[in-house]
């Protein structure tokens, strides 16, 4: 798997640190591809499963092509998806959105990979996530196929996304950890940032 955690039939440890330190745009690049910009109105809990759900499909069509400025499921203006990524620590969201705390993983290779190579390569797959020092709990998507493997330097791709829908009031104002632990049968690896919450009129949501 290639991820937030990229995957590539390597320790998972290895790879993490590869994803983690050097490689992390990938999957912000790939997920959230346009500068952050405001958006009319507040995101509801629409987008918030649209971008968990397709954002690495519909919504990659949508940032491919450039259709919409915005709006789920590709989340152009990054208001929504609250990605474990060393690219969002300290980033600022509002209290009056919904929002997904969630994680890509990706694996791949030439032309012969198959979805059920993917899908036996995600089951391997363990992630724990923490919000503010406890477990939170999470949904994982079905496998899809990735509509641009070429991004991650493969000729066929497949992905799985999970997360956590979080409604208005389920992060409170201020500061908050989020903590991903992966782990395989070749090891583990983690993710730590801090995002931070504005009020109602104030910062992101003034």
């Amino acid at each position: 798997m290639k991820p937030f955690f990229c995957h590539t039939n390597r320790p998972i440890g290895v790879v993490f640190k590869v994803a983690v330190v050097a490689g992390l745009p990938i999957i912000a690049m790939a997920m959230n591809s346009a500068p952050a910009q405001a958006a009319p109105g507040a995101a509801t809990r629409g987008d918030a499963e649209a971008v968990l759900h397709a954002s690495g499909t519909g919504g990659a069509a949508v940032r491919n092509h450039r259709t919409v400025s915005g709006a789920s499921p590709a989340d152009i203006d990054r208001r929504v998806s609250i990605r474990v990524l060393e690219s969002v620590d300290g980033r600022h969201f509002c209290q009056d959105d919904w929002h997904v705390i969630l994680v890509a993983e990706t694996s791949g290779g030439d032309k012969s990979f198959t979805v059920q190579e993917a899908k036996a390569e995600a089951d391997a797959v363990r992630l724990e996530f923490f919000l503010d020092g406890s477990p939170l709990a999470t949904e994982r998507t079905s496998v899809k196929r990735s509509l641009d493997p070429g991004f991650f330097g493969w000729e066929e791709a497949y992905f799985f996304q999970q997360g956590a829908i979080m409604a208005p009031g389920d992060l409170t104002v201020g500061a908050h950890s989020l903590r991903v632990v992966a782990t395989d049968p070749a090891g583990s690896g983690q993710n730590e940032i801090t995002v931070w919450i504005d009020a109602t009129g104030t910062g992101v949501c003034s």
